[in-house]
């Protein structure tokens, strides 16, 4: 076998989900596939959160492997809703322009932060911008931007740029009266809608 299918499968690998044996969740970080008799799953841990997301329905075909449900589960803390209520502010003060920031998590201390990010460019239709810079053990929670004056929702850029992170996305819209949000968790390249408590039903 090539090297670096080896690696590939070691890093990455798939996982036929035993019918009789209980299944063993992930104990670590990383992600993995699994073969399930109810279809294929994702299984991903980070730091702050695990999570098991269907990739595709089962199969006509009988699989001789156990089944797993869906799951999602918060490793950290809540994040501050203050730190929403900041990037609303510097949204707002920007609009028509678009802005960005990131919620970061400390493992280590159990902090939050909102992260500034390096903008490039940024108009009222778009933004471009430097990832920030992490200490070890802090970890991308949130990222953040806004549509300045437009409404709230996730482009076809937004997707691409979503489809290899492990993180929740937000997007603020309507910034020059109130501000509305829309919110989805990212996980490489599968979008679950989700509801950040303090910001139900888009409102911020």
């Amino acid at each position: 076998m090539d090297v670096r299918d080896r690696v590939l499968q070691e890093t990455t690998p798939t996982l036929m989900v035993p019918r009789f044996t209980p299944f063993e969740p992930l104990s670590r970080p990383g992600h993995r596939f699994l073969a399930a008799a109810n279809g294929e799953w994702l299984e991903i841990m980070r730091a702050w959160m695990y999570a098991r997301v269907p990739l595709s329905a089962p199969s006509y075909v009988a699989k001789p492997y156990g089944s797993v449900t869906g799951c999602l589960e918060w490793l950290c803390p809540p994040i501050p809703l203050s730190l929403f209520e900041r990037f609303a502010a510097q949204a707002k003060a920007c609009s028509p322009v678009e802005a960005a920031a990131w919620i970061t998590w400390d493992e280590n201390s159990g902090d939050f932060a909102l992260r500034e990010v390096g903008v490039r460019d940024a108009s009222a239709t778009r933004i471009h911008f430097d990832r920030p810079r992490l200490e070890e053990g802090e970890h991308l929670v949130v990222d953040l931007h806004s549509h300045g004056a437009g409404p709230p929702f996730f482009s076809a850029t937004d997707d691409a740029d979503d489809r290899g992170e492990v993180k929740l996305s937000v997007v603020l819209g309507h910034c020059d009266r109130s501000i509305k949000a829309v919110h989805r968790l990212c996980v490489l390249g599968a979008f679950i809608p989700v509801r950040l408590k303090g910001i139900e039903n888009g409102g911020l």
